[in-house]
């Protein structure tokens, strides 16, 4: 028989964290998320939206129990009789996410489920990232795994796509000998060396990874990233500052601001109302030409914010042969922008 809760009334129930049998009071008011505390002589209180599925509750309280454990077994003051104070409580924040799995096409299948402030059901699959779900506060899981049954041909269907590129894409660089690494649209192979502080070097065919410890993925990744940002930063803003007299003919302002980071999204984006491009690190890789096919889509966005038909017909007078360049860099993208 399903289980009947009335608002505005607590209950208390059992639950079993880090193989103990724990006692919470659980209450349903008019909350927008899962609320964990602790109270000195009340021990586990659990506030939860009107309508949250208790499974979800309990999926939450096994998500927190090395947190809810080590504060029950810590010993707190009783404070003074009549003190109103609430110091004496521990408030622990509920997880917005939760993994959690189901079946489909007789498939096992995982996927993160995100409880947000939204009025429907929303489903995003991509690739290297598995399947995402985020659904209404307070929405039950049953009505979750019932929409998602409803999407099962398209859920598996398009996981099955994404495994198949997934094997013909290109692995996250490791940084170890013989790797190759793009600079400047030239395959270099990578040198591992142990040194006195991180740093990197391009030396004819070779990229020479230098870090304390060799051994070290992360320094190595520092290390690159920095690099990349540096060589980024000095050769397109010296690009920009060649290219701008062809745009200055059409009264595009120079930039007052150019920004570089690493984005995987894009390579480059424009922000005419503050006269700010930013544009990514990865970018140093790319062919020369391609690099300034980059810039001078970004520079016609001053004219044209969309991508409209009459910023194409711009473009392409800005430089005639970017639709060349562009898919050179269509083709170079999933090996110099690898999405982990």
């Amino acid at each position: 028989m399903k289980e009947v809760f009335f608002i505005n009334t607590v209950y208390d129930r059992q639950i079993t964290l880090k193989n103990k049998k724990i006692t919470y009071h659980l209450q349903f008011k008019n909350v927008k998320y899962i609320n964990v505390r602790i109270s000195v002589g009340k021990g586990l209180c659990v506030s939860a939206p009107f309508g949250t599925d208790i499974a979800v509750v309990e999926a939450y309280l096994r998500q927190l129990q090395d947190k809810i454990a080590a504060r029950l077994n810590t010993p707190q003051e009783v404070p003074p009789a009549g003190s109103t104070s609430n110091r004496q409580n521990s408030k622990i924040k509920s997880p917005s996410k939760q993994n959690r799995h189901i079946n489909l096409n007789g498939q096992q299948i995982e996927y993160e489920l995100e409880f947000k402030k939204i009025k429907r059901i929303n489903l995003s699959i991509k690739l290297n990232r598995g399947i995402h779900i985020s659904a209404p506060v307070g929405t039950k899981i049953s009505v979750i795994e019932s929409f998602m049954k409803q999407n099962a041909d398209f859920i598996t269907k398009t996981i099955e796509k994404h495994k198949q590129i997934s094997r013909q894409l290109p692995k996250p660089k490791q940084f170890i000998n013989g790797e190759y690494f793009y600079f400047l649209g030239e395959k270099k192979i990578i040198q591992v060396q142990k040194g006195s502080k991180n740093s990197v070097v391009i030396n004819d065919d070779k990229m020479i990874i230098i870090t304390v410890d060799p051994s070290s993925f992360e320094q190595k990744q520092t290390a690159v990233d920095k690099f990349l940002k540096q060589k980024c930063d000095d050769y397109v803003t010296a690009l920009c500052r060649e290219l701008y007299p062809r745009f200055r003919s059409k009264n595009i302002p120079y930039p007052k601001e150019i920004r570089f980071r690493k984005m995987i999204s894009c390579w480059g984006n424009c922000r005419p109302k503050l006269g700010v491009l930013t544009f990514s690190t990865y970018l140093i890789q790319l062919p020369p030409q391609c690099i300034e096919a980059v810039v001078c889509h970004e520079f016609t966005h001053f004219l044209h914010a969309n991508h409209s038909k009459e910023f194409y017909i711009q473009l392409t007078e800005f430089m005639p042969e970017y639709k060349t360049y562009d898919s050179i860099m269509r083709d170079l993208q999933n090996e110099i922008i690898i999405k982990e």
